[in-house]
C-alpha cells in the first residue's frame, strides 16, 4: 500500500506517472531499451520503452526453448480527466488574474470545485537543435490555484441545476492581481528564463493526499483512483513475480490518452504495441518470429478501475452482476463489447483465482446504462488475441476524489502476480 500512496502524491500527470514508474522499474534492474536501436535481448533479460514520457512498456524474457512465444501483457493508462491550461494561459480582470483552461475527459465538474489545486506537466525549452527540444518536468509544491463556487445565498437553485459552464463557472483564480504570470511562476522555479519556455503541456491537479477511511480503515479515498490503482498493481507485479515461464514473455505497457480516446502516437488504438512485441519477438528468435504466431496462446488484460456498487443507489447496478467493494478485484462483462471480456478468457481468471485463493467478483452493466469502454476491445482489434477486463472496483469515478477499498487493491495485486507467473 506505501507503493501506491506514493505513486498517487507523485502521479499528478501522465509525465509524472511514467517518470515514476521508470524510476521503479532501473531500481529493479530493467534497462531502457530505444525504438530506433538494434535489440539484443536476452534470456531472463528485463527491459523497458520510454514512449514520449507518457506512455512505457516493459518486460521480462523467460527462458528460450524454441517452442512458440507466448506474451503475457498487462496494460493501463496514465492519464485522468482533469483541467488542461491553454496556451496564453493568463486571463486578466479586475483586481484577480485567473487561467484559461479546457477540460480534458469526462470529469464530474463540480468535485472540483473549493479545492487547492497544484499545476504540473511538461515544459519544453530549446534543446541542441530545433527537432529535439529539452522536456522539463514542473510541479508546484503548493496551491497555486482554486476554482471557487458561488454561494448558496446567490442562487437557491444550484443544488438542482447539472452541468457547469465550463468557460464561466469553471476558470480558476490564480492571484489577487492583475500582474499574475504563471510561466514566471515555472520558470523561477525551473529556475531558466522565461523567454526559454518555447511551449508546455499544463494541468491542474488535486493536492490533498490519499487517505485511509472508515471505522476499520478499509477505504481508500484518493485522488486518481482511476487508474494508478493498475498502473500500480502491473508494476508491483512484473517487477515482483518469480521466474518468467518457459517461451514467455511477461509485458507491462502503459497508454496515454485513454480518457479522450486513445487515437494518439502514445494511445492504445496505434500500432504502438505491436510494433514493440515484433521487435521484442524479431529479436528473441532471430527472424524466426511472427505475429501471427503468438495471438492464440498469448493473453492481454486490460486492466481498468470498475463501477462498484453504490449503496445509495440500488437502482443504477444490475440485478446480479455488481461489484462490491471489500469483496476482491472485478471482472468485468459486456454485452455490448465495451470490455474485451469472453467466456473463455473469464475462466483462465477464474481457475487462477481459484488456484491461489483470490478473491473477485463479476460486474456488468445494468441494461440501458453504457458506462464506459476500455483499452481491451481497442488493443485487441489490432492483435486479435484473448482478452480479459479486470479493474478494482471504485465509487465517484471520474471525481477529483474517488473511493475504493484496500483489500480490493491487493486482490489485483494478487491476480496479476498470478497472472505473470
Amino acid at each position: 500500500m506505501e507503493q501506491l500512496f506514493h505513486l498517487l502524491r507523485e502521479g499528478v500527470t501522465a509525465s509524472h506517472t511514467i517518470d515514476f514508474v521508470k524510476r521503479n522499474l532501473i531500481r529493479k534492474g530493467f534497462q531502457e531499451l530505444l525504438l530506433e536501436d538494434d535489440w539484443n535481448l536476452k534470456e531472463q533479460g528485463k527491459y523497458y520503452v520510454n514512449i514520449y514520457g507518457t506512455g512505457c512498456i516493459a518486460f521480462r524474457v523467460g527462458h528460450m526453448t524454441g517452442g512458440r512465444p507466448v506474451f503475457r501483457i498487462a496494460m493501463a493508462h496514465s492519464d485522468y480527466p482533469n483541467f488542461q491550461i491553454k496556451p496564453n494561459p493568463m486571463i486578466e480582470g479586475k483586481h484577480v488574474a485567473r487561467l484559461n483552461v479546457e477540460i480534458y475527459g469526462g470529469m464530474y465538474q463540480k468535485s472540483w470545485l473549493d479545492r487547492p489545486l497544484g499545476i504540473a506537466g511538461r515544459i519544453v525549452v530549446k534543446g541542441e537543435n530545433v527537432f529535439t527540444p529539452q522536456i522539463l518536468l514542473y510541479k508546484s509544491e503548493r496551491p497555486l490555484c482554486i476554482i471557487p463556487s458561488l454561494a448558496i445565498h446567490m442562487d437557491f437553485e444550484l443544488n438542482k441545476k447539472g452541468a457547469l459552464d465550463v468557460a464561466k463557472e469553471l476558470v480558476p483564480l490564480t492571484a489577487l492581481s492583475e500582474q499574475g504570470d504563471l510561466l514566471r511562476e515555472i520558470a523561477d522555479t525551473l529556475q531558466i528564463d522565461k523567454d526559454d519556455i518555447l511551449d508546455y503541456e499544463l494541468c491542474l491537479y488535486n493536492m490533498e493526499n490519499p487517505v485511509l477511511v472508515g471505522l476499520d480503515a478499509s477505504m481508500i479515498a484518493a485522488a486518481r483512483l482511476d487508474n494508478l490503482t493498475s498502473v500500480g498493481a502491473i508494476l508491483t507485479a512484473i517487477e515482483e513475480c518469480g521466474e518468467v515461464p518457459e517461451n514467455t514473455v511477461d509485458v507491462m505497457a502503459v497508454f496515454n490518452h485513454e480518457e479522450v480516446g486513445s487515437r494518439s502516437g502514445q494511445g492504445a488504438d496505434s500500432e504502438l504495441l505491436p510494433m514493440v512485441l515484433k521487435k521484442a519477438g524479431e529479436s528473441l528468435f532471430q527472424g524466426r518470429f511472427r505475429m501471427s504466431d503468438i495471438i492464440e496462446k498469448s493473453f492481454l488484460l486490460s486492466v481498468d478501475v470498475a463501477h462498484a456498487h453504490h449503496p445509495n443507489y440500488e437502482e443504477k447496478s444490475d440485478l446480479n452482476n455488481r461489484a462490491f467493494m471489500g469483496k476482491g478485484f472485478c471482472i468485468k462483462r459486456s454485452i455490448g463489447q465495451k470490455y474485451g471480456t469472453t467466456p473463455e478468457s473469464a475462466a483462465v481468471l477464474k481457475q487462477l483465482c481459484k488456484k491461489y485463493n483470490i478473491p473477485y467478483t463479476i460486474a456488468v452493466n445494468k441494461t440501458g446504462i453504457a458506462g464506459g469502454s476500455t483499452l481491451g476491445p481497442i488493443v485487441t482489434s489490432h492483435m486479435p488475441m484473448p482478452c480479459a477486463d479486470i479493474g478494482m472496483p471504485v465509487l465517484a469515478m471520474h471525481s477529483a476524489s474517488e473511493l475504493g477499498a484496500a483489500s480490493d487493491y491487493e486482490a489485483l495485486k494478487a491476480v496479476l502476480r498470478a497472472f505473470y507467473n
